[in-house]
């Protein structure tokens, strides 16, 4: 996100994405904020940006309306949705959206 981004417009669009994947049944597990860090390359003339890291299990339909209102969004420079390998590393991501290992909300 945009570094001169306000803390409220950046917990705002978290907000959004969270709605969006819970109304389409989707499971929100851990967000890390990694913070302000500077970008390997300039992009749009912006040398740095807030990085965040959102883990959540979806239907391909919801990856896609969450994929539409980042890239409308004034403050995302950049989007990268991934998917996790079906072996190895999905029993992390079962762990990290367990309802146990769900950061409290503030």
């Amino acid at each position: 996100m945009r570094p001169e981004a306000e803390d409220e417009a950046r917990a705002a669009l978290l907000d959004r994405i969270r709605e969006i994947i819970t109304t389409e049944q989707g499971i929100v597990g851990k967000t890390d904020e990694w913070g302000k860090r500077r970008f390997a390359y300039e992009m749009n003339h912006v040398n740095e940006g807030y990085y965040y890291v959102m883990y959540f299990k979806a239907e391909p339909k919801t990856l896609d309306e969450v994929t539409r209102v980042l890239r409308i969004a004034d403050i995302v420079l950049r989007n990268m949705p991934v998917r996790l390998p079906e072996k190895g590393t999905i029993a992390a991501a079962d762990a990290a959206l367990a309802a146990d290992d769900l950061p409290d909300e503030e």
